[in-house]
Formats: structure tokens, C-alpha cells, sequence
């Protein structure tokens, strides 16, 4: 009688594991299985085995077992279980988005729901999952780390994010201090615990992963930084408001992408180059960026924006002569 009762468990864990709508198990395999586990039993007995299961979950919702043939074979999988599939890929990506919780806090419980799959459904899972994550970050991410941010904030806590900067991804701990908008976008400044000055401002954009931590904030030591900092930006940014087209090289596409959002169209040209028609503010930090981009950007529209540029450039030759 306990070698039936731990044969039923095995069995059940066998099937959990290695079955699903679209994988079965035969006899012989579940006989080779229990014999690993130091059970034998024949042919004969598997039916019996599967009926009894049936029979004890029989009372309890999400859990079936079905028997059926492939040629002389008989297979057995398990079509019903507690969570299928499409539940346990939403529920995993919910976790994602649970802003008390810690890697470590979504990683078990992710490990719990899966368990309760098939291996061929957690392999469907787990690249589902990525997918989305990169589907969120890139399309609607702004929102979700516009509302970590702000909890940090009120909360005074920290929070954990991976930004890409211009030497690409890195970890960065930030103890936000305020959020504020310009021409370029929504920006946090905080203390960065791996930046050495006083207070650092972040992109909400460039933030691909966001976590808010339990650890308590860095004060902030000097308000009037915060609101120099802020009003220094918007001078910047701010000018008039006009159609910028530019021609740029294959090795700034990503950055264009970065600047103007993926959902620009772009035209390529017979040279290789490409072309693109934005908006934008007329601003010295839009110059500033345009003559960053050396050779690898032209600029041919607006007017205005292209004398912009020759008087800024004959302010510049001005002032050499005059040094």
C-alpha cells in the first residue's frame, strides 16, 4: 500500500513535469521513470495507477488526467492543472510590476508558478515574458517608472534602476529628490550613491529596469541646487517651435531613435544616409546636440533653423578672433 501511494506521487510529479495539451508520456516511459525512484511496476498495473489519480482528484478543480493512444502506444498527459499557460505568463509578468517586492521576492515566486508547468510551458514562458518586458520598456515604461519614482519620492527611499547612459547600461542606486520636465523629456535629480557630485539628473526614458528598495534616501542637503539645476535646463531647452530635417549616417540611427521615440518615420536614401522630418524646439541645446553629431548629421531644414546654426557659428569664429 506505501509503495502505490508513493508510485501515485511520482507519478503525478512526472506528469506535472513532462506533460501538457501537447506532450504525452507513454507506459514504458512512466515505468522507466518509477524505476529510477526504486518502484517497480508492469505494464499492467500504469492504467490502474492513472484511474486511481483520477479517482482522488476527482472532487478537486485543475486536475486531469487523460489517457490515449498513438498507434499500439498508450500515452497519458496531464490537460488540466491549477494554472495553465496563459495564466501563469500573466501572472509572472504582474510580479514584474510589484514595486515592494525584490528580485529575490519575484524569483521564488515565479519559481512556485512554475512548478505548477509543464517544462515545455515554462521554455513558452520564460521567452514570452522577455519579450514583453522589452515590449513594455520601449513603448510604456515612462509610466510605470513615472510611478516608482514618485512613491520613492514620497517614501523617501531609494531606488534601484538599470539606465542607459551614453557608455551604455550600468546599474545605478538614485535617491530621488524631484521630477521635472523640458523640451528633451521628464528627468529625476537625485544623489546617484556612484556619482561623486551632490546631485545628478537621469532621463526617465533611458531607465530600462526600475526597483524601489526598502533602503531610506540620502537627504537632500541644498534646495536651491535642485531649483538652479532645474532653471538652468529649461533656459536650454526651450526656443521656438519648428520642423527640423535632418540627414544623418547609419551610425547615429540609434541615437536619433533615442531622441525622437521609434515611431518616426524615416526615409533611406540612395547614398546610404537617411532622412527624417521632426519636431522640435530651436534651442542652444538642441545646437548644442546637432554639433555633437560632427559629420554624421545635416542638417537642411527649417530655415530657421539652419541660420541658427551659421550664427552660432559666426559667433563662435567672432569670438576666435577676438582671443
Amino acid at each position: 500500500m506505501a509503495q502505490k501511494k508513493t508510485a501515485n506521487i511520482y507519478v503525478l510529479q512526472y506528469l506535472y513535469k513532462y506533460t501538457d495539451d501537447d506532450h504525452g508520456v507513454s507506459t514504458s516511459d512512466i515505468i522507466k521513470y518509477l524505476e529510477k525512484k526504486g518502484i517497480s511496476l508492469n505494464e499492467r498495473s500504469i492504467p490502474t495507477l492513472i484511474s486511481s489519480l483520477n479517482e482522488c482528484f476527482e472532487d478537486i478543480p485543475y486536475i486531469e488526467i487523460q489517457g490515449y493512444n498513438e498507434g499500439v502506444r498508450k500515452y497519458y498527459r496531464l490537460i488540466d492543472r491549477p494554472v495553465e499557460y496563459m495564466e501563469a505568463e500573466m501572472i509572472a509578468s504582474a510580479l514584474d510590476t510589484v514595486q515592494s517586492f525584490s528580485r529575490n521576492d519575484v524569483k521564488n515566486l515565479k519559481s512556485k508558478i512554475y512548478s505548477l508547468l509543464s517544462k515545455y510551458q515554462i521554455e513558452r514562458v520564460i521567452p514570452a515574458l522577455s519579450d514583453k518586458k522589452k515590449e513594455v520598456t520601449k513603448n510604456g515604461g515612462i509610466s510605470w517608472n513615472l510611478e516608482v519614482i514618485n512613491r520613492a519620492i514620497i517614501e523617501e527611499k531609494k531606488i534601484l534602476t538599470d539606465y542607459n547612459g551614453r557608455e551604455g547600461v550600468s546599474v545605478r542606486k538614485i535617491s530621488p529628490y524631484k521630477l521635472y520636465t523640458n523640451r528633451d523629456g521628464i528627468y529625476i535629480l537625485g544623489k546617484c550613491d556612484e556619482h561623486k557630485t551632490n546631485i545628478s539628473r537621469f532621463r526617465i526614458d533611458r531607465i530600462e529596469d526600475i526597483r524601489l528598495l526598502e533602503e531610506q534616501a540620502v537627504p537632500c542637503e541644498n534646495g536651491q541646487e535642485l531649483s538652479d539645476m532645474i532653471k538652468y535646463s529649461k533656459d536650454m531647452s526651450f526656443g521656438e517651435k519648428g520642423t527640423a530635417v535632418y540627414v544623418f549616417t547609419k551610425k547615429i540611427e540609434k541615437v536619433i531613435y533615442d531622441r525622437y521615440g521609434a515611431d518616426i518615420k524615416v526615409y533611406h536614401l540612395s547614398d546610404g544616409r537617411m532622412r527624417v522630418s521632426v519636431d522640435e524646439y530651436f534651442s542652444n541645446t538642441l545646437l548644442g546636440w546637432i554639433f555633437s553629431m560632427g559629420r554624421d548629421i545635416e542638417v537642411i531644414g527649417s530655415t530657421t533653423l539652419v541660420n541658427m546654426m551659421k550664427n552660432k557659428v559666426n559667433e563662435w569664429a567672432d569670438r576666435l578672433k577676438e582671443g
